[in-house]
């Protein structure tokens, strides 16, 4: 069926041209044009097909993007368009298609920027392409990063000075902080020179004037920075400015003198750098003289540019000079005069030694104070750089301390002797590099010192008026310790009670207490440089009562005697075991008792003899303070028999027979492998085939041959 087109949205114009405004998709179908004459009729036929507009679901966001050099980024757009059509994603980057690449990766409908620079910087488009349509979306990417290369308009040069332009080149997004100027000369290769730095970068357009030296070619560049480093430089390709030679304009520098032996001197500088030369062919003019009225310069020509020192022999020791070196081209000397130093010939060992070296003063018993006189300075034949102390303790020459003292000083004190030691110290003068051939040597005895605290002391209540004291010796005597105080203080009167003991006992026993009570209890050891630090230590004595039951050992060493341990600290926790402490004891059928001999602390052992052969004892212990005591209850032992003792002595015999003879047979052994390892190195020695090789050369006969073979293996 055809319709007649005759809607408000078509219109047919006079050239029979059919427009349709407001497409929508009820406009889709055939479309008819048809023309006729006389002749009869023609028909022309158009399809319309009607799309859903392409449009994007997601775009790169945001339109205006700032990075940070080196930072990534990943932009994605993403579009709908009609079922019947496909999209096709590309990107451009200021207007140009991006491709993938180092610089930028795709992934279907993204654009990932994983290292960004300033080169990024710039229009980017995500399009999106149908057959019928195209969307496009971009954002505009700013990247901060380094400037980029200045460009360097002119460069313009004299034999005396270059003038570099440039201009201001594209900040990427941070101000240009200073501009730099190097120049390149073929004599360093690869080394640029910073020449020029312009701290005003406020202007467009730039200049510099750069001095220039003879005989060089140069090459210039410019480099822009900002808090991102440093641009690419910017020059001008193939522009090198070249200067004719000239005199030098300098001399070498740290000149200085001194000698290595004592009678020469070695005069050493800097050697020039070969941009200081000026020209070809640079040598040295070396001048000396003494530093004394009446001499005159002596003048030396060095030809070797990189030589940096010279000798000169044969010089009276430690004489001051006046030391000149001169550079010279081809074109001539240098056009400023060299400055003159001061240098020295070489040292010697001094003459003399300090004099009148003497101990002024015992400051302690670890310190002394030694003083001397100053040495006449021409002695010293060098730089005066002090003295040496060296010293050491007289049973000990080996072990040796150096102290240097400063010039200026005539004292010292040494520190950290050993009381009561003899030492020997000797003194010498020092120059820098000798020391005086014969030093001044004295000997002395360091005094006594005051000893340290006493040590491990200990302060127990044995009893109800009894405080025993032990205590070892101090870590640091400082000398013979002669003996050792002991006061016991009455906390509650106040009363001190103070004794004294010979060096050899390290132990009181104070019977004379007040029952429970509380005393201080000192301790300190005098020597003859004086008492001691004090150790004082807080005990109390015991209420009155009778001691504790003693305990003690019991045990059979012979067939007449026996051997009684007390034990009055129970182990290791002290109680109240009494100050006094013995036995009674019996034959186990008997009350006959037999009471030994009465002890006190620190002994803890008793003997009793006189008992009989192979028979049974009852033994009761008594501790005792004053005349209160407690005993313990009865021990019974069997003292030992001779015909037991005969049988364990035999037997004890027996296996030291047996452990001689293991050990005689292994000391032989021994023997007999040392004397074959002799007998075998010495024939090794006598009969080396390589000594005897090296000796006849290397070709020997079959007949010696044999015979060597004859010794070593026995057969022929």
């Amino acid at each position: 069926m055809l319709t007649l087109i005759k809607n408000f949205f078509s219109q047919i114009f006079p050239n029979h041209t059919l427009r349709i405004s407001q497409i929508n998709s009820a406009d889709e179908g055939l479309y008819y044009c048809n023309v006729s004459n006389k002749y009869g009729i023609n028909r022309a036929v158009n399809r319309l097909q009607v799309f859903s507009p392409t449009h994007f679901i997601r775009i790169p966001t945001p339109k205006k993007a700032i990075l940070e050099a080196h930072e990534s980024v990943e932009y994605v757009c993403e579009a709908v368009c009609d079922p019947r059509l496909t999209i096709e994603y590309s990107w451009t980057h200021n207007g140009i298609p991006i491709n993938d690449s180092t610089y930028f990766k795709l992934l279907n409908n993204s654009l990932l920027i994983a290292d960004a620079r300033s080169f990024h910087s710039g229009a980017i488009d995500c399009i999106a392409l149908t057959d019928v349509d195209v969307k496009i979306s971009g954002i505009e990417l700013t990247v901060l990063d380094v400037p980029g290369a200045p460009l360097v308009t002119e460069i313009h040069c004299n034999e005396r000075k270059a003038l570099i332009r440039w201009r201001r080149p594209d900040d990427h997004g941070d101000q240009i902080k200073q501009f730099l100027v190097q120049m390149h000369t073929e004599f360093k290769e690869g080394l640029w020179q910073t020449v020029v730095e312009q701290e005003n970068t406020a202007a467009d357009f730039y200049q510099a004037d750069i001095a220039l030296s003879p005989w060089v070619n140069y090459t210039f560049r410019v480099i822009a920075r900002n808090s991102y480093g440093e641009s690419e430089p910017g020059f001008k390709k193939g522009k090198v400015c070249s200067t004719k030679a000239y005199y030098p304009y300098t001399n070498p520098k740290d000149v200085r003198a001194e000698g290595s032996e004592p009678n020469n001197m070695i005069i050493e500088w800097k050697p020039m750098d070969k941009y200081d030369w000026n020209g070809p062919g640079l040598q040295y003019i070396v001048r000396y003289k003494l530093n004394e009225p009446g001499e005159t310069w002596t003048e030396i020509q060095i030809e070797d540019p990189l030589a940096n020192h010279t000798v000169i022999r044969e010089q009276p020791t430690f004489r001051e000079y006046l030391i000149q070196v001169e550079s010279l081209n081809s074109f001539g000397r240098a056009i400023v005069k060299p400055a003159s130093v001061k240098g020295y010939s070489g040292e010697d060992a001094p003459l003399l030694s300090p004099v009148d070296f003497s101990v002024s003063e015992f400051i302690n018993c670890t310190a002394v104070l030694l003083t001397w006189k100053h040495v006449d300075r021409q002695s010293i034949r060098g730089h005066f750089k002090g003295y040496l102390i060296d010293y050491w303790e007289n049973e000990k020459p080996f072990a040796i301390v150096n102290v240097g003292i400063e010039k200026h000083k005539n004292s010292t004190i040494l520190h950290g002797l050993k009381p009561i030691t003899s030492y020997t110290v000797r003194i010498r003068t020092a120059n820098s590099r000798y020391l005086s051939e014969l030093p001044t040597a004295i000997k002395f005895t360091t005094p006594e010192g005051v000893p340290s605290k006493v040590h491990n002391m200990r302060v127990r209540a044995v009893g109800s008026r009894s405080l025993y004291v032990t205590w070892e010796p101090p870590r640091q005597p400082n000398g013979y310790v002669r003996g050792y105080f002991i006061t016991f203080e009455n906390s509650s009167t106040g009363l001190k009670d103070e004794t004294f003991v010979l060096n050899r006992q390290l132990y009181y026993l104070n019977e004379e207490g007040e029952p429970d009570t509380g005393y201080k209890v000192s301790v300190w050891a005098e020597t003859k440089g004086g008492e001691g630090l004090k150790v004082v230590r807080p005990v109390r004595t015991w209420p009155l009562r009778e001691p504790d039951i003693p305990n003690f050992t019991v045990e059979a060493i012979s067939p007449t005697t026996a051997r009684v341990q007390w034990l009055p600290s129970n182990g290791s926790e002290w109680a109240m075991p009494g100050p006094t402490f013995l036995v009674n004891y019996s034959i186990a059928n008997s009350n006959d008792w037999i009471e030994s001999e009465q002890i006190s602390l620190p002994r803890t052992e008793v003997l009793l003899n006189g008992l009989e052969e192979d028979t049974r004892y009852k033994i009761i212990g008594i501790a005792k303070e004053g005349q209160r005591q407690r005993t313990s209850e009865v021990i019974t032992i069997r003292s030992l028999s001779r015909a037991t003792i005969t049988q364990i002595s035999h037997e004890s015999l027996k296996s030291a027979a047996w452990f001689i003879a293991v050990l005689s047979a292994i000391m032989l052994a021994l023997f007999i492998a040392a004397v074959m390892c002799c007998c075998e190195r010495q024939r090794s020695n006598k009969y080396s085939i390589k000594q005897k090789e090296l000796e006849r050369g290397d070709h020997i006969d079959i007949e010696e041959d044999q015979n060597f073979m004859e010794y070593l293996y026995g057969f022929k």
